[in-house]
């Protein structure tokens, strides 16, 4: 027992003496003269309500998530003129002169910081900059022999709130370079984004109101001081000017409403369209929102269409310009023109002002390329000169000419009967359409008639058509072959001889294979692409192609069972007619 108490005795004589030695270290006592007076050093582990560890940086956030408060993305330098500190700001004060040393201070929750043996100090709510101000006038009037800098080295994290047409509303923490996009976006965007997609309760909440477009222009936000301050996101966007997207601070209420108002704005934009409307806008203001004129032709006249009020009827105002005279008009004298609700703006640029008008060669020419033309004036002739002319081996059967405009034009009638034929076969459709549809299917669409045989051997100047704009002119290489392909024996390239008939190209294949389909066979054209029916002393041409479909197979079952169902048919009615 005596030995016990003996080792307990130690044991407490040690901590007490091992204790107030670091306690004492741990203070570091500083003696900055000038009275005697002592400003203690403030460990990091013993800030007040400092829910993190500063050595790492990192802030503890609600649901356990680590964030690093000395790496918050900035889009710019803090300005300590706007930067307004609050609870959990951490700032680094360093006194320097007759000694060196920082302290680390934080911001407390209610809004004051403390510096030992110089006093509290309320500081939330001041700018950085007064922040400052403040803390370095109380040190120097108690030590006036020591220099002192003060900096932000951690943001604090806050709670914010966002209301109104967003897809979910609610408290959000955030930090003080957050913008009011950026809050927006964390409560999951404008409610009319989402146009009814996503499940179960978000996609309940998200539609309510869809119907109606958001005011992303008239977006508020309500600050602690009392003010409301407007922003203006749209505007944001087709600027680019941060003003219209500030910084949300502590405790903020942004609010987003449904839209009031519309103007509308067509024509001479990069972006036509609708947009929301606010008292004060002018035509300079609607022509921003729509991304700038296209200054790429001159323009030429604006016109505001604008409802009376309380009635349907709309008047016709001409601001400026003359589509008589193409005077070009003055923007600068009606971007100041105030607009209202509903109007509408037409701004009209001069058509086809110094179109670049080309076609393209290609194939077996000197030089393949696009080559300028003036519409009206350019032949196929003069196009293949400024091109060096045709090579060697161009061949003139199949060159062909394709006019692109026409080309990516729609065949409405066309399109339809092909809908019809994936959907119910040609067994429903009339001689007539599967005509029309079996010559379209087949047809080169936008190929213009041209025998080039005719206009560069024979010299008719008849075949030396006009080009259009988009045109284009293509010469393929010159083919000694007769291509045989489909049911026969050896498929591929022949060579050409003159006056031989389709009988010697099928010899030199092989002959045809047992289920060669010699009625439906072809010789397809290569002057023309029109197919013939395969005669035995049909004549050849060179590059023409003869093609031997296969026999379809007949299913015996499948042809049995429905004669079956026909002739059941025709009795049944036979018994009705004869039952009448």
């Amino acid at each position: 027992m005596p030995t016990s108490i003996f080792v307990l005795a130690c044991a407490l004589v040690f901590c007490g003496l091992a204790g107030p030695a670091s306690a004492q270290q741990g203070l570091n006592l500083i003696n900055l003269g000038g009275g005697g007076a002592k400003l203690q050093a403030l460990s990091a582990a013993d800030l007040p309500d400092l829910n993190q560890d500063l050595t790492s940086g990192k802030a503890r956030l609600p649901g356990s998530l680590n964030v690093d408060k000395t790496r918050i993305g900035q889009d710019r330098d803090i300005d300590p003129d706007a930067y307004i500190v609050g609870p959990n700001d951490v700032l680094q004060l360093y006194i320097w002169g007759e000694f060196d040393q920082p302290y680390t201070l934080q911001i407390d929750p209610e809004g004051n910081v403390l510096i030992p043996t110089v006093g509290s100090f309320h500081i939330s709510g001041l700018s950085l900059t007064a922040a400052k101000e403040h803390l370095s006038t109380a040190i120097q009037n108690k030590y006036p022999n020591v220099e002192i800098s003060i900096s932000l080295v951690s943001m604090r994290f806050f709670t914010a709130y966002v209301t109104g047409a967003v897809i979910n509303e609610g408290s959000f923490t955030i930090h003080p370079t957050t913008r009011v996009a950026d809050i927006i976006k964390q409560a999951g965007g404008f409610r009319d984004r989402l146009q009814g997609q996503g499940v179960g309760e978000q996609r309940l909440r998200a539609n309510r109101g869809t119907n109606r477009d958001t005011g992303r222009r008239s977006i508020k936000v309500f600050h602690h001081d009392g003010t409301v301050e407007r922003v203006d996101l749209d505007m944001f966007l087709a600027t680019g000017n941060l003003a219209h997207n500030p910084y949300v601070r502590m405790g903020d209420v942004v609010h987003v409403s449904f839209r009031n108002h519309s103007v509308y704005i067509f024509g001479a934009v990069n972006e036509e369209g609708e947009y929301e409307f606010l008292p004060g806008d002018t035509l300079g203001d609607l022509v921003t929102l729509a991304k700038g004129l296209r200054r790429s032709k001159p323009l030429i006249s604006a016109e505001l269409w604008r409802f009376q009020e309380g009635t349907e009827q709309a008047e016709f105002i001409e601001l400026s310009g003359d589509k008589e005279t193409l005077e070009e008009l003055d923007y600068e004298k009606i971007r100041h023109i105030e607009l209202r609700p509903n109007d509408a703006v037409f701004i009209r640029a001069r058509s086809l002002w110094r179109s670049t008008h080309a076609v393209a060669i290609s194939g077996e020419v000197r030089f393949q390329g696009r080559y300028r033309i003036e519409p009206g004036v350019t032949r196929v002739k003069d196009v293949v000169a400024a091109a060096g002319g045709l090579t060697d081996e161009a061949s003139l059967i199949g060159a062909r000419v394709i006019r692109t405009r026409v080309r990516a034009e729609s065949d409405p009638q066309l399109e339809q009967l092909q809908r019809q034929s994936e959907v119910a076969g040609l067994t429903y459709m009339n001689i007539e359409d599967r005509a029309y549809l079996k010559t379209k299917t087949r047809e080169e669409k936008g190929r213009v008639a041209v025998d080039f045989e005719r206009l560069f051997v024979d010299g008719d100047e008849g075949q030396n058509i006009l080009l259009a704009s988009g045109d284009v002119i293509f010469f393929p290489m010159q083919r000694h072959t007769v291509s045989v392909s489909g049911q026969v024996q050896r498929a591929g390239l022949i060579d050409y001889e003159i006056g031989r008939d389709v009988r010697y190209y099928i010899t030199k294949a092989g002959g045809y294979l047992y289920d060669a389909d010699k009625r439906n066979a072809r010789l397809v054209r290569a002057r023309t692409g029109v197919r013939e029916k395969l005669e035995g002393d049909l004549l050849v041409e060179v590059g023409d192609e003869i093609w031997v479909p296969q026999k379809e197979r007949i299913n015996y079952w499948a042809l049995t069972q429905e004669t079956i169902r026909t002739a059941a048919s025709i009795l049944a009615l036979v018994l009705a007619v004869r039952s009448l």
